[in-house]
């Protein structure tokens, strides 16, 4: 399997600590049958983390001790990009990786600020070359209450991830459910572990793969685990395979009865 957003780098931004943690990170992903991690560092103007060159040296450095250390896993480049009004200013200067350099570029959005404008973004993304995956939508808000905000996004070209934790309802309930509304309408196209530890926020993938394999089939599983991981590696489209639905919410009867 292939986990597709990870912050596994020894101290280079809010992730693993230290050299340590990351080589424990590591071994987990092993365990959990993972050999492939895209490292999503943040990416944040406006915060002191590593970027640029030195990110892909610390990167090297880490591959080499995962060697050195007989853990058969690899680690590819990437970053998390942190939304701002000035977004698509500084994706023009390019000083951000794409994962691993192709045409997919991870994005959050600051928790009390999500965007009204979402699928404005999406577009103004898509005409700079970049296809956009939105990380862990469960968590916002604004999604949580009205789930078809991500259609409409997907509608404009967006990609979605949501965390392993969340579908696994290790953390808030309400992102639980969200998660489970996405994948039931085919709103979900990755599940990653955004792991920051081996204790904090640690890799659950092998468990999240299992529960979307006995609930939704191997197809779906290998679907959001491996085939459109894999493709974002090698830089290859995604064909979507079903049509994102429409989530219909019931309406209390004090709702039905004031709209009258």
């Amino acid at each position: 399997m292939i986990d597709m957003h990870c912050h596994i780098l020894p101290g280079v931004d809010d992730g693993a600590k230290d050299l340590y943690e990351s080589l424990e990170m590591a071994r987990i992903a092993e365990s959990d049958g993972i050999k492939t991690i895209i490292n999503t560092s943040h990416y944040h103007p406006d915060f002191e983390y590593v970027v640029g060159d030195k990110l892909l040296e610390e990167l090297n450095n880490f591959n080499n001790k995962l060697k050195e250390n007989n853990i058969n896993v690899n680690v590819l480049i990437g970053n998390e990009l942190y939304y701002s009004d000035d977004l698509l200013e500084y994706m023009d200067k390019k000083e951000f990786f794409t994962l691993n350099n192709s045409k997919y570029i991870l994005i959050e959005f600051p928790p009390t600020r999500f965007p009204k404008n979402l699928c404005d973004i999406v577009y103004e993304i898509k005409i700079r070359g970049y296809i956009p995956i939105l990380a862990h939508v469960e968590r916002y808000s604004e999604v949580q209450e009205n789930t078809n905000i991500i259609k409409e996004a997907i509608k404009e070209g967006a990609l979605i991830q949501v965390n392993a934790s969340s579908v696994l309802g290790k953390g808030p309930s309400q992102c639980n459910k969200v998660c489970e509304l996405l994948l039931k309408h085919n709103m979900v196209h990755f599940v990653g572990s955004d792991a920051h530890g081996s204790n904090r926020r640690r890799p659950l993938i092998k468990d999240a793969h299992e529960y979307v394999y006995k609930k939704y089939g191997e197809s779906r599983a290998n679907m959001l685990f491996l085939d459109n991981p894999d493709s974002i590696i090698n830089n290859k489209d995604i064909v979507l395979s079903k049509d994102c639905t429409e989530v219909v919410t019931k309406k209390s009867f004090l709702s039905k009865l004031f709209k009258r």
